[in-house]
């Protein structure tokens, strides 16, 4: 009986065969990216460099496992279950940042009650300084016909656009809106058709003494809170214009890019902290939008995404998105909306700027305790 022949061993230095590299290298990509994940969840908030997750389009954290887990087929055997599962686990675990809400695919489109509460909030790209007319601008405004405004940038910058500048536009303002009260503290603006009760300082603006300088209003007050009267209660609306935390015209192989990153940490934290520690101490129904300059990737957003509810969940977009309007088609949401102690979104809604700004404008409707 003849001897049964093995296989030619395989040379030293020849490539694998390559349905056996397929069945290394696609459960290798899935666990990496688990890996990555990890790593990015240890360092986003804990150190500056974590804040480069805000770069990535939240998208990813479903699209990239769910592609590794269409590529799963491709490896063999055990192979095949190690992508599956690392996939699935990246999946599981990164969903949340991913910025995608698929029940918003089946949510009727809401219909707001006769006493709903309209706010609109809006980054307004340096007060319309660089596109569009300042007719068009107040006109745009005024077409809202909202009860509330929460505008941002209530500014200018210079030439080389590196630095900011007051505004004085407090007679227009008036003239344009008569019967609101208005509420200004360095680059932010309320109005309210609502009378105004209180404006108390929010986080580092507390520090602020009496009389200081604009650039000094505008650094440290990044939240205004402005009080007003609502159907014979108080209820609090939060301005909140968050520190940028990257300087892209710097670019991300620049040194300058990441000595922002590290300058702007702390700052940037301590505004978060103090509009976190004002609401725990807050009572009334509370509304608070803007733009704060984070993703749902970033860290930045889970204790108030814990204490209070996103408006985006009455929306009817499964993946609602702000900036940056009129460059990139807009793949991350940086302005965000949220209610709590009673106060309850009804209806929320990204709309066009009309190309008077790089940010989306939020559109949102509010009832309150005992309306209705």
């Amino acid at each position: 009986m003849a001897d049964t022949l093995a296989p030619p061993e395989r040379a030293a230095g020849t490539p694998a065969p390559p349905r056996r590299r397929r069945d290394r290298l696609v459960p290798a990509a899935a666990l990496a990216w688990l890996v990555l994940l990890l790593v990015e969840w240890a360092a986003d908030g804990r150190i500056w460099l974590g804040h480069l997750v805000g770069i990535v389009p939240p998208a990813v954290f479903a699209l990239v496992p769910l592609g590794l887990a269409a590529f799963a087929p491709l490896a063999r055997g055990a192979a095949r279950w190690r992508s599956l599962a690392a996939a699935g686990l990246a999946l599981v675990l990164g969903f949340g940042q991913s910025g995608f809400d698929p029940a918003a695919l089946w949510r009727a489109e809401p219909r707001p009650g006769p006493d709903a509460v309209r706010v609109f909030a809006w980054n307004t790209n340096s007060w319309n300084q660089l596109l569009g007319t300042q007719d068009h601008f107040y006109a745009f405004l005024r077409a809202k016909d909202a009860d509330v405004y929460l505008l941002h940038e209530y500014q200018h910058v210079t030439a080389d656009r590196k630095g900011k500048l007051p505004v004085d536009d407090l007679a227009r303002l008036r003239r344009e809106f008569p019967g609101y009260q208005v509420a200004v503290r360095g680059e932010l603006v309320t109005l309210s058709r609502f009378p105004i009760l209180r404006q108390p300082a929010v986080g580092p603006a507390r520090a602020v003494p009496p009389g200081a300088d604009w650039a000094t209003e505008y650094r440290e007050n990044k939240v205004l809170r402005t009080d007003v009267l609502v159907g014979g209660r108080p209820v609090s609306f939060y301005n909140v214009h968050m520190p940028v935390w990257n300087s892209m015209p710097d670019g991300l192989l620049s040194a300058a890019f990441y000595r922002h990153m590290r300058e702007r940490f702390a700052p940037r934290r301590a505004q978060y902290e103090g509009l976190e520690a004002d609401l725990a101490a807050n009572r009334n129904p509370v509304v608070v939008a803007g733009d704060f300059n984070a993703t749902a990737a970033m860290s930045d957003l889970d204790p108030l995404r814990e204490r209070l509810d996103d408006a985006a969940e009455v929306s009817t977009d499964p993946y609602p998105t702000s900036w940056e309007e009129g460059g990139w088609k807009p793949f991350w949401r940086t302005d965000w909306a949220f209610t709590g102690n009673g106060a309850r979104a009804e209806r929320y809604a990204f709309g066009a700027p009309e190309k008077l700004s790089d940010h989306a404008v939020q559109d949102l409707w509010v009832s309150l305790p005992g309306s209705g």
